[in-house]
């Protein structure tokens, strides 16, 4: 199929027609037809490298619709971005058939232009219209914000520890006291009381003190209220008493997913126990996904240095288990002739790592990481199938989509951001290495040990610098030592831990597995020794100030700039880094962050220590004030110490321009005062609902509010709409 300007360059040239006016100045300009050229053929470059590449930017326009309609534009009816996609969508296969049919090169060219545009509004316009789509079938009850107790009934569906070390469980809830059945929440969030939780699948009952789940702390921080929202969860809270368990038994597809929870838990129970070492709850959190034996010290520790990828089962884990069973497979295949003859030993392989890896993503509880890791490695495996390149960039845009269509909110996931933004950076130096190898000779098995110590540190690098910006405005922390780290840590985990791993639960139903398990155990003991060195030095997990969503945003495009492009066109992404860069380093600094209602307040003055004031109500706020501004352990505990749970009416902080307290109101509450510009404001209820910062920029201080949230998930619960009178009783015990 030949464009016009193809059909017109083969047809004989017209003769010119002759100039109306003649030239003023006739005398050609020195090196005018030299740049010319030299244009031209830079145009020229571009077209050969990157023709094929424009359709990677499609998977780029549907995350940032579907961010938007998840984030700033959710309450936007769906049937307009439909719409506006259908009309993008009629725009581009206009320009693509009317541009075949015209002529001139010229229209024929802006036909062409015209249709690729119209094609990424099309995408952009999609991902928002699967955004409010997604948010509408989402749709499910929350609980009001009451301070009395429900009695809720329901069956455990997984078990998880909270910060403080507690037992915490998902509930898939049945009923609940005081609420219709029609507004009764499908899933619950509860910190248990008991020691020993209660098993995946078991229907228990609590009496518990319930909540909607929290929206973001200050501006621009992440919203758990919207995460649940798309999870099914309507609530989130403690229980008062340990939870009576009862005999019932589960529909049939809910059993099924119960019984693999449960099997996930005893899993992770066992490996623990047949460890017992530092590394054995390491070992369950990294093979079944169950993170609820991992210390926290550990867990601060592999953060701080760069390693707590290791911990979510991701492309990592996957990767490494759909290689390790590839290279197995095909190497036994290609020993028995009879079979190497008749099949290709590569293709088995794939298709065998492919349901292994399948397998293992269901088993881990198939969260958000896994399934895109799985997906990535199913189009890789498949890729062999079809004789087609395993690693490209178009098997990357594809799993893009893939995880996009099914889960549009995950445009706006630390985690899928993360992980994309990684592994195209891998995928674009895998295609420079791929290019430059293209007629080399084989590498000698030094050569190769050499190339594998560089490409781990050129690998963790890069990936390293292609998530630095969301690890930055999200968590408020960059590990500054994690290239070594990663150097260290990577043979352990690549010829240590993964092999003795797999051939652990190779040997698991033969019950002769636990000597596998304790080598394994131990490689990620010494894992765990590199984590802690590493977090001891000086600079590391250093804190990086709060900005607004614009520089991230800035920074994020220009890494997809300079990763999709092959050509010089992605060394003109320096300037959007530059651009970010400085947008980040110059904008305002907070100085105090204000929990919502001002149940909390933090301060973080530039060169001195953090101080905290907080309502008898506000610990869970300051909480997360201190999560969010990314103090280290040792802080966090002396400004929030261990059960000290009341008001504090002489607490007061603040620097010289500025100071904040509360005013005691009775019954433990208090109206948060500040003092700025030689003027005291005071925030009562209803005044800053969804908190704030006190912001410094140069010598001059300001209030900045958070602007109103949007979304389902943000809007108030009427307690009449879930609570009814009811003669159920509010107590629970054992012997009820």
């Amino acid at each position: 199929m030949a464009w016009a300007f193809e059909k017109e360059a083969n047809q004989e040239k017209e003769p010119a027609k002759p100039l109306g006016l003649r030239r003023l100045i006739t005398r050609p300009c020195e090196g005018e037809s030299d740049l010319r050229t030299w244009m031209q053929d830079r145009l020229q470059e571009i077209r050969d490298q990157e023709h094929d590449r424009l359709v990677l930017w499609l998977p780029v326009g549907f995350a940032f619709g579907a961010g938007a309609t998840c984030s700033v534009r959710a309450d936007d009816p769906a049937l307009i971005w439909v719409l506006l996609t259908c009309l993008a969508l009629g725009l581009w296969f206009f320009c693509a058939v009317v541009a075949q049919k015209v002529l001139p090169i010229v229209l024929s060219k802006g036909l062409f232009g015209l249709g690729l545009m119209a094609l990424f509004a099309a995408a952009c316009l999609g991902g928002g219209a699967a955004g409010l789509l997604r948010a509408e079938a989402a749709k499910a009850p929350r609980v009001s914000d009451v301070k009395m107790p429900f009695i809720v009934t329901g069956y455990v569906e997984q078990i998880d520890r909270t910060q403080r070390g507690s037992w915490r469980a998902k509930l898939l809830v049945e009923s609940m006291s005081r609420t219709r059945p029609e507004a009764t929440p499908p899933y619950l969030r509860i910190a248990l009381a008991e020691d020993e939780p209660p098993k995946p699948g078991q229907k228990v009952i609590c009496r518990a003190i319930l909540r909607p789940p929290p929206g973001p702390v200050v501006p621009g921080a992440y919203d758990h209220a919207r995460r649940a929202w798309f999870q099914g969860l309507g609530g989130v809270g403690y229980a008062s008493t340990p939870c009576r368990a009862v005999a019932a038994d589960a529909k049939l597809s809910q059993s099924i997913r119960f019984r693999l929870a449960l099997w996930r838990a005893q899993a992770a129970r066992s490996i623990v126990e047949a460890t017992k070492s530092d590394g054995g709850g390491f070992l369950a959190a990294i093979t079944t996904g169950d993170r609820a034996w991992l210390a926290e010290d550990d867990v601060e520790a592999l953060q701080a240095s760069g390693l707590s990828h290791v911990i979510s089962v991701s492309g990592l884990h996957v990767g490494l288990l759909g290689g390790l069973i590839f290279f197995v497979v095909w190497k036994l295949v290609a020993l028995l002739p009879i079979v190497a003859l008749r099949l290709d030993a590569r293709k088995v392989a794939a298709l065998v790592a492919l349901c292994g890896t399948g397998a293992y993503c269901v088993f881990t509880g198939a969260e958000a990481p896994a399934v895109r890791a799985f997906i990535m490695s199913a189009i890789a495996f498949g890729a062999i199938l079809l004789n087609r390149k395993a690693i490209s960039m178009r098997g990357l845009a594809i799993a893009a989509i893939c995880v996009l269509v099914a889960l549009p909110e995950s445009a706006i996931d630390p985690g899928f951001q993360m992980s994309f933004l990684a592994t195209a950076a891998l995928v674009a130096l895998w295609e420079i290495w791929e290019r430059r190898r293209e007629g080399a000779p084989e590498l000698s098995w030094l050569q190769r040990a050499a190339m594998w110590l560089v490409g781990a540190a050129a690998t963790s690098v890069v990936a390293g610098l292609a998530t630095a910006p969301i690890s930055a405005a999200t968590f408020g922390r960059v590990s500054v030592w994690s290239l070594p780290a990663n150097l260290m840590a990577a043979p352990v985990l690549d010829f240590w831990v993964a092999p003795f791993s797999v051939l652990a639960a190779i040997l698991a139903p033969l019950d002769f597995d636990d000597w596998a398990w304790q080598v394994a155990a131990a490689g990620l003991g010494v894992t765990l020794k590199i984590a802690h060195m590493i977090a001891a030095l000086p600079g590391a997990n250093a804190s990086i100030a709060w900005t607004s969503t614009t520089a991230p945003v800035i920074l994020i495009l220009a890494i997809l700039w300079l990763t999709l492009w092959r050509s010089w066109l992605r060394f003109l992404s320096v300037v959007g880094i530059i651009a970010g860069l400085a947008i980040w380093a110059f904008s305002p600094k907070p100085v105090a962050w204000i929990a919502p209602e001002g149940r909390a307040i933090l301060a973080t003055p530039h060169g001195g220590s953090a101080s905290l004031c907080r309502t008898s109500g506000g610990r869970f706020d300051a909480t997360r004030l201190v999560d969010k501004a990314g103090l280290r352990q040792q802080e966090a505990a002396r400004i929030l110490p261990e059960g000290e749970h009341r008001f504090l009416r002489n607490c007061r902080l603040g620097e010289g321009d500025w100071d904040a307290r509360y005013v005691y109101a009775g019954r433990g509450r208090g109206v948060l005062s500040i003092g700025l510009d030689g003027k005291a404001y005071a925030f009562g209820r209803g005044d800053i609902p969804n908190g704030a910062l006190l912001m410094r920029d140069g010598w001059r201080l300001y209030f900045y509010p958070a602007p109103p949230r949007r979304g389902p998930w943000a809007r108030q619960v009427a307690e009449t709409e879930l609570a009814e009178p009811s003669a159920e009783p509010l107590f629970l015990n054992r012997e009820e």
